[in-house]
């Protein structure tokens, strides 16, 4: 993971973004299809997005009829979301402090 070391702080925004975006993706990713069914042109379709103390939930009907459901704790949300950009700041810390300690060795005094 030396690379981590010539990264720039706008490469680690990068990052996670990426991250970000693809942890949307795979999140919402089996429940697009019926998303896309449900405010399809002509249909009477209803898509809710709830947040409270049991967690996230997103529920797609059609015509009152549940296309796809589903829910996530808020705890493990949180942890899907902060914990790995959080590890990766730290080992970006840790190899440019490491960096940083090997140029400081070389300068001659």
């Amino acid at each position: 993971m030396s690379f981590l070391s010539r990264w720039r702080p706008g490469h680690l925004l990068l990052a996670w973004t990426g991250y970000w975006l693809l942890l949307l993706a795979v999140a919402l990713g089996p429940a697009l299809p019926s998303i896309l069914r449900a405010t399809r042109a002509g249909n009477h379709g209803e898509i809710n997005l709830s947040v409270g103390d049991a967690g996230i939930s997103l529920t797609v009907k059609e015509m009152g009829r549940l296309l796809w459901s589903g829910s996530i704790g808020l705890l493990p949300a949180a942890l899907w979301i902060a914990l790995p950009p959080l590890v990766v700041w730290l080992i970006w810390l840790n190899a440019r402090s490491a960096r940083d300690r090997a140029f400081t060795s070389r300068v001659p005094s």
